[in-house]
């Protein structure tokens, strides 16, 4: 079973144990539908220790996705989850349009320019600031980051592993 990364929890919502999480992608709208999270971590938690919970309720409230959790009903139960991360199986996740994927999807497509010339290969993707990054190990083992904005990333096809790009110079 897969699951993608979506978010953290960053505090709690109330009195009855709900959870604020922000999104990383910035817009909570598409997670609102998981049916279970997975909680990696948290503050009152081991290192790597691993939770499985179901979504009870789910709505948007100042930015962030609000969940509440089956058998997380106090904020003392809550108070230990906050800084986890947060996961959703991948077959969960919300159908994008044609123009949209998800960075798990482009994770070990290899990046070529638009002549065809090898660039590197895909191996994570990182939020930015005014723009997310897609990080590509070049051939010579280096990695770059590579703005996924349309004038450097032309097209996306995960299907046949497959990335067009146009890096900016000096990348």
């Amino acid at each position: 079973m897969k699951f993608l990364d979506i978010g953290r929890i960053t505090g709690l919502h109330g009195v009855r144990g709900k959870v604020k999480v922000a999104a990383f992608s910035g817009d909570p709208e598409g997670v609102l539908a998981a049916k279970a999270l997975r909680l990696t971590g948290g503050r009152g938690t081991a290192p790597g220790a691993v939770g499985k919970y179901e979504v009870v309720t789910a709505q948007r409230a100042g930015g962030c996705a609000v969940f509440a959790l089956k058998g997380i009903d106090t904020i003392e139960a809550a108070e230990p989850l906050v800084k986890a991360v947060v996961s959703v199986r991948y077959d969960e996740l919300p159908s994008l349009p044609e123009d949209e994927f998800y960075w798990i999807d482009a994770v070990g497509c290899r990046v070529v320019d638009e002549a065809g010339a090898p660039l590197g290969e895909v191996v994570a993707g990182e939020p930015g600031a005014a723009y997310d990054y897609l990080v590509v190990r070049r051939p010579g083992g280096e990695e770059g980051f590579l703005p996924v904005v349309e004038a450097f990333v032309r097209k996306v096809d995960t299907a046949a592993r497959r990335v067009v790009a146009s890096p900016p110079e000096g990348w």
